[in-house]
């Protein structure tokens, strides 16, 4: 009979994380917002910084040069429902994200054209940064570009939100695409944004110009008509081998996995000359838990496991 040791090590050896079903959660901003400079060519005056338009149909991007002024963009979104559509999946924290992007919209999507209100830059292809900010407790506010307000986050607002933490995520490249065609951004799965969003509270960006050319509008929440800022976030269960022991004549396996799944048991005498072969199939219960007997290995100097689904 195969020594139990042997077997164990080679257990050991062979934990692995196997993608499974995966899982995509979307989600509506919370709260968004631009942050303006302003110019002497909008209406309400040269000196935007002080004022705020978190009620605005739309969201800018552009450099301090574009002749109506800088802009950047803040918005916030809440992850309780992604994490909790995940755990009612897999079970509670037995899943890992695999996947993170934007959705962005914009109904002034052709390069050239001057939006309805000269508040906004002509839109202009460019580069543009995307950054995760620690701070999410700024207030969306009122404001419009027709009414601005004082009750809300604005320009003079970034010193604050930057006191906090933060992260660069990506520098991206926009290309007008037309009218309402919806954009995807995807971003990295950083420690820190991967933790963020983990933790299902909310998750604040910052959009700013990176070149000197980018005149990017995208709509907010409150324009709507499916324009609306969203993110998606992927998942999929976590699966590995947590033990395996020789009990009434097999060696018994376990581990974990999504709810009520079911994966294949896979096993290999030598890794580098014998391929995985299939032995059997196991179902993961109400928790994720997986048990598996191999009444197959006490022939076998050693063996190699994996769970693949």
């Amino acid at each position: 009979m195969i020594s139990p040791r042997n077997i164990f090590a080679a257990v050991l050896l062979c934990l692995v994380h196997v993608a499974g079903a995966q899982v995509t959660n979307s989600s509506m901003t919370i709260a968004d917002a631009f942050l303006c400079t302003g110019s002497p060519k909008y209406e309400g005056g040269a000196d935007l910084t002080g004022v705020n338009f978190g009620a605005a149909g739309t969201l800018a991007i552009a450099p301090a040069s574009s002749a109506s002024g800088e802009f950047q963009s803040v918005i916030k979104f809440n992850l309780s429902n992604s994490v909790a559509a995940f755990n009612s999946t897999y079970g509670s924290n037995h899943w890992s994200i695999t996947g993170v992007s934007l959705d962005l919209t914009s109904n002034y999507g052709v390069a050239g054209v001057q939006p309805n209100n000269p508040i906004f830059n002509v839109i202009s292809g460019g580069q543009f940064v995307i950054e995760c900010l620690a701070d999410d407790d700024w207030v969306e506010g009122t404001g419009t570009p027709n009414l601005p307000t004082t009750d809300g986050v604005c320009y003079n607002s970034l010193p604050v939100l930057l006191a906090q933490p933060r992260e660069i995520l990506c520098t991206n490249t926009y290309s007008p695409p037309g009218n309402n065609v919806h954009v995807t951004w995807l971003l990295p799965l950083t420690v820190n944004l991967v933790a963020d969003i983990s933790g299902g509270g909310d998750v604040t960006f910052l959009f700013h110009a990176a070149d000197s050319q980018v005149g990017y509008l995208f709509n907010s929440y409150k324009y709507g008509r499916g324009n609306e800022p969203l993110i998606h976030v992927v998942a999929i269960p976590l699966l590995k081998i947590l033990s395996g022991a020789f009990t009434n004549g097999a060696f018994h396996l376990t581990g974990i996995g999504g709810t009520n799944a079911t994966y294949q048991i896979q096993a290999s005498a030598d890794l580098s000359t014998i391929p995985w072969q299939t032995i059997g199939t196991a179902t993961a219960d109400s928790n994720g838990a997986i048990q598996f007997d191999d009444s197959g290995a006490t022939n076998q100097l050693q063996r190699f496991y994996r769970f693949s689904q």
